[in-house]
């Protein structure tokens, strides 16, 4: 018998450790199957396209290059007439081909592009004012961008700067996908999601060179798609087992805000994570969330993204509870959080501010 009792006692141990080592893992932040993910290994790493779309995104960027092409070049010289120019054309540029219904902008922030002829994917494109705060915020002139270019920027620190702002999303889909592999997800899924070249650019990874490639996946409606009553009637019947996956996804990916961005598909009981874009924080020195200064960003982003949902659960208690439980519950983030000593904060007051 007490032989038996040890034996119990030894498989607990060992489950724990093993739950342990895997909760570790996630806290990498900056690696897929080992690998670090940097500017470099991106493009290697990213998923291969199947080769019907690969055709397919071909004959796209064939077809509409000039406009995409417009749309992700930097002019020079980047002065503060450029700029403001620049998101005007930009702009225009959109509204003239929604005219022509060639193509439809499914963002109201930045471009994320359906092609009429091309219904199989969407082609996520960070708008100008977008990119423009990153640089600011990477240069070290600011976090904010000023809308209307009221406000003048020394543009000479990063004129040639890249930036990563929509080439992101694959990063992020990388972290997602390999939780999602490693748990083996039951109720969440992602839309797969890949790097385009831009023909005549150079290979290295920019917003400039490259564009994000997302299948189309049909009868997904975003959350924030539906009136705020169909929202809370959604939030609440997520089964427990779907909103751990949710909450486990937020923290291994990064994930900062993926409250509104879920989508439910109409046929099928999944739950998607659609919008994987990274806010403008990626400075070259740390892409993807490399060093301690990275690491520390990686963790404000996970805090965001698991404060922004939770205050989406605040009038749905057993489901907010649920979700402050899968935080308390989550040793390893913890520990993540006392290296920093930034945690998630649940209070309703600082939720409702937010």
């Amino acid at each position: 018998m007490k032989a038996f009792k040890r034996y119990i006692l030894t498989i607990c141990i060992l489950h724990i450790f093993t739950l342990h080592t895997m909760e570790t893992e996630k806290f990498s932040c900056s690696t897929y199957k080992g690998m670090e993910i940097t500017p470099q290994s991106l493009v290697q790493l990213a998923p291969t396209m199947p080769q019907k779309l690969t055709e397919r995104t071909s004959e796209c960027l064939n077809k509409y290059y000039d406009f995409i092409n417009q749309l992700v070049t930097t002019p020079h010289p980047l002065d503060h007439i450029t700029r403001k120019e620049k998101t005007t054309s930009n702009a225009a540029l959109i509204k003239l081909y929604e005219e022509k219904n060639e193509v439809k902008n499914l963002s109201n922030f930045n471009y994320v592009l359906r092609f009429t002829a091309f219904p199989e994917f969407t082609m996520p494109i960070n708008r100008w004012g977008s990119r423009m705060a990153y640089w600011i915020y990477a240069s070290g002139q600011g976090s904010v961008l000023d809308p209307n270019f009221n406000q003048d920027f020394d543009c000479s620190k990063f004129e040639y700067m890249p930036s990563y702002q929509h080439c992101s999303r694959v990063a992020h889909y990388l972290r997602l996908k390999e939780i999602m592999e490693k748990q083996q997800f039951k109720s969440l899924k992602t839309t797969p999601t890949y790097l385009k070249h831009i023909p005549d650019k150079p290979t290295t990874l920019s917003d400039e060179n490259y564009v994000v490639i997302q299948e189309w996946i049909p009868n997904l409606k975003e959350l924030k798609e539906f009136p705020a009553e169909k929202q809370q009637e959604i939030l609440k019947n997520i089964p427990f087992a779907a909103l751990k996956e949710i909450h486990e996804a937020i923290i291994y990916a990064a994930l900062w805000d993926m409250g509104h961005n879920l989508a439910i598909d109409g046929t099928t009981p999944y739950y998607y994570m659609v919008d994987l874009e990274e806010p403008f924080n990626h400075k070259p020195q740390f892409f993807y969330f490399q060093g301690e200064e990275g690491q520390k960003k990686c963790l404000l982003d996970i805090i965001a993204g698991l404060e922004r949902t939770a205050k989406l659960l605040l009038n749905i208690p057993e489901q907010f509870n649920n979700w402050k439980n899968l935080t308390k519950e989550n040793i390893s983030f913890l520990k993540f959080c006392t290296e920093f000593n930034v945690f998630p904060n649940y209070d309703i007051d600082h939720l409702t501010s937010k």
